[in-house]
């Protein structure tokens, strides 16, 4: 059957053509399911690949907004030991009165360094206490060696405060540990 402007396709042919598709061999439907168990397989790999993907940046986001400020918070630390030596020599010559104008300058720069430790704190950096403690190389630098009668490889002295970033080591205690005397 030829109608105008159609191609030449006669009633047979459509009827073979269908009953093909109807009439699909064994091979053929265990392709499809082959084919349709490799879909869903790279389906799963690319939806957990999405999911570690997502959850590697989550925890990065969160490391950046802990750690992000922890190159700032270094400086700030040379500027609090600069800050801390002039507090303790303004200490050593207020040693006279108290209520005297030096002993005031004093007491404020007590206050301000307070004050500065307090927002080191809330930033999420804590001081560590290191004399008296065992020398751990993860923490601190020594720098040198005293006789005492500490036992040997314990911290004596603590030049420069060691600083913890939530939990992370910001910057290592310069110490000096004790030698056998």
């Amino acid at each position: 059957m030829i109608t105008e402007g159609s191609s030449n396709i006669s009633a047979e042919d459509e009827d073979e053509s269908e009953g093909s598709l109807g009439k699909q061999t064994p091979g053929a439907a265990d392709d499809l399911q082959a084919k349709l168990q490799e879909a869903e397989k790279k389906y799963l790999y690319l939806y957990s690949e999405f999911e570690n993907f997502r959850r590697r940046n989550e925890r990065e986001r969160i490391d950046f907004l802990k750690f992000g400020h922890e190159g700032f918070l270094k400086e700030l630390l040379q500027v609090m030991d600069n800050f801390e030596r002039a507090l303790d020599h303004a200490r050593s010559l207020a040693g006279i009165e108290k209520g005297t104008p030096v002993s005031q300058v004093v007491q404020g720069l007590e206050m301000i360094a307070y004050q500065y430790a307090e927002t080191l704190k809330g930033q999420g950096a804590t001081s560590m206490v290191s004399v008296g403690q065992k020398f751990d190389p993860a923490l601190h630098e020594a720098v040198g060696e005293e006789e005492s009668k500490a036992e040997p490889g314990t911290i004596v002295k603590e030049l420069h405060k060691g600083y913890m970033l939530h939990g992370r080591l910001l910057r290592p205690a310069r110490v000096i540990i004790a030698k056998k005397g």
